[in-house]
């Protein structure tokens, strides 16, 4: 037994105390260390495997333009055009396809976004405009912290780090009219079918929306751009402002595709339009007269009188259609013609130039028409213009004429607006087939966004166009000089 002296002392005694609590503080400290050293490498690991999967993503979804093969291009783009490397993970330091476990794609949801849900999947190349990327997972070694965590009895080992990412692509213009144009095919590609007119129909119909159909759309009208004349009007009357309007100024758009309106009818869709031809009917009346929404210079306006005034030619005054497509008109295919105009142009020619083709340069509609404007003092105006002129004018005109269609030396061309591209009008081709687009509450991705030549008046339900120009990628800004990008964006 030891003497109660001896038990005091040793009680009392605190030397080596603080030995034992720098080792059991060593430890923690040790450990500690460990954690925030593995931590790091995890993190690190993490971020080099998300940027790869941001990358791989962006790849494919770049290539997610509607086309037919679109899929099959993002999948090359994901395989091949992106390669990096990790640093800490076990296994190969490449990043590269090997590592891709996952590629779905996705068709946008009602609004227009992205939503990973299984409903939204699809291997259609024509409606995906998403992509998903996920990773393999890599095992991170678990160094200090895995030695600390097995002396504490955690046999929970490595860490598995892996990464996601999804990405999407959109078509965005500015300053361009709130309308869109159902596709006539689902290989639609304007950059070849300039020159080509298409018939649209501006009849409103139940139900799906098929090729050639043209509607109003709401994103357009969301936001203005210095417009003043447009200000402070709402639904269809704000619809038909910017329809109207010389210089349709408008937010840009295209993110999310574009919401089908049914704030405008067919009927008052072609009344907007038609102030291209200085024609003010229905929703459009109450423009008459403002020089913001005054139509295109015109070809057969008017000639001088004997006081030397400019004196319209009557109710029919105005350039009559330019024709058609000739398997349009002869009804030998559909919405969309070939390019070929050669009989409608000899049936134009032989009633307004006698016969004699006064422009041969002109291979376009929309060339035809500038030249007319060129040269518009060697215009002739054909009789059936002339008839019903009474008094001072239709002697002076008959007597001008001699009974034959001679050109007219004093014809006369008062314009309040004098810029050809007032006919013109950029439009967002959207994909009604492949993205089922509702008559009035689906909204639809761009595919392209392409510039047309209105040919006449819209009438009878029908609007006559000729394909100017195709926008965005290589093809350019189209006579209007309107701006379209692509963009892809990282969605989660």
């Amino acid at each position: 037994m030891f003497p109660r002296q001896t038990i005091t002392r040793l009680r009392d005694d605190e030397s080596g105390s603080i030995l034992l609590l720098g080792a059991v503080t060593l430890v923690l400290m040790l450990g500690m260390v460990g954690f925030i050293f593995d931590f790091g490498r995890k993190a690190s690991t993490h971020a080099e495997l998300q940027n790869f999967a941001d990358s791989v993503s962006l790849a494919a979804a770049a290539e997610l333009d509607g086309r037919a093969d679109a899929i099959t291009r993002a999948r090359h783009a994901a395989d091949t055009l992106i390669a990096d490397h990790q640093t800490f993970a076990q296994g190969a330091r490449l990043l590269g396809a090997s590592d891709i476990v996952e590629i779905t794609f996705y068709k946008p949801d009602e609004l227009g976004g992205f939503s990973g849900d299984a409903s939204h999947m699809t291997e259609n190349a024509h409606s995906a405009r998403f992509v998903s990327v996920r990773l393999a997972e890599r095992s991170v070694l678990a160094g200090l912290s895995g030695a600390f965590r097995r002396y504490t009895g955690d046999t929970s080992g490595n860490d598995d780090v892996g990464a996601y990412a999804a990405a999407g692509f959109s078509l965005e213009a500015c300053n361009v009219a709130p309308v869109a144009v159902c596709l006539p095919t689902l290989d639609f590609d304007a950059s070849t079918s300039v020159g080509q007119t298409l018939e649209l129909d501006a009849n409103i119909t139940v139900g799906l929306l098929q090729p050639g159909q043209i509607r109003v759309v709401d994103t357009l009208t969301d936001s203005l751009d210095g417009l003043s004349v447009c200000a402070n009007l709402l639904g269809g009357a704000l619809d038909a402002c910017l329809l109207a309007a010389r210089q349709p100024e408008t937010a840009c758009t295209g993110q999310g595709g574009l919401k089908i309106s049914a704030n405008l009818d067919g009927s008052n869709l072609l009344n907007a339009l038609n102030t291209r031809f200085g024609q003010f009917s229905g929703i459009a009346g109450g423009l008459l007269g403002n020089p913001d929404f005054s139509g295109a210079p015109s070809v057969l306006q008017g000639v001088t009188d004997t006081v030397g005034l400019c004196q319209p030619l009557g109710a029919d005054a105005g350039d009559p259609d330019l024709p058609v497509d000739d398997c349009i008109s002869d009804g030998g295919c559909g919405v969309q013609g070939d390019g070929n105009w050669q009989a409608g142009r000899l049936a134009y020619i032989d009633a307004h130039y006698g016969g004699t083709d006064p422009h041969p340069e002109a291979n376009t509609r929309f060339e035809f028409y500038k030249a007319e404007l060129n040269a518009s003092g060697n215009v002739q105006v054909p009789d059936s213009l002339l008839s019903g002129l009474g008094g001072l004018l239709g002697g002076l005109t008959n007597g001008l004429l001699g009974g034959d269609s001679g050109p007219i030396p004093n014809y006369c061309m008062p314009q309040q607006n004098t810029d050809p591209n007032r006919r013109l009008m950029v439009v967002a081709g959207i994909d009604c087939l492949s993205a089922n687009v509702d008559a009035s509450v689906s909204t639809a991705p761009v595919q392209q966004f392409f510039e047309v030549f209105n040919l006449g008046p819209g009438q009878n339900g029908k609007l006559q166009v000729e394909i100017t120009a195709c926008l965005g990628g290589d093809c350019g800004k189209g006579n209007l000089d309107t701006e379209v990008v692509e963009v892809v964006r990282l969605v989660e």
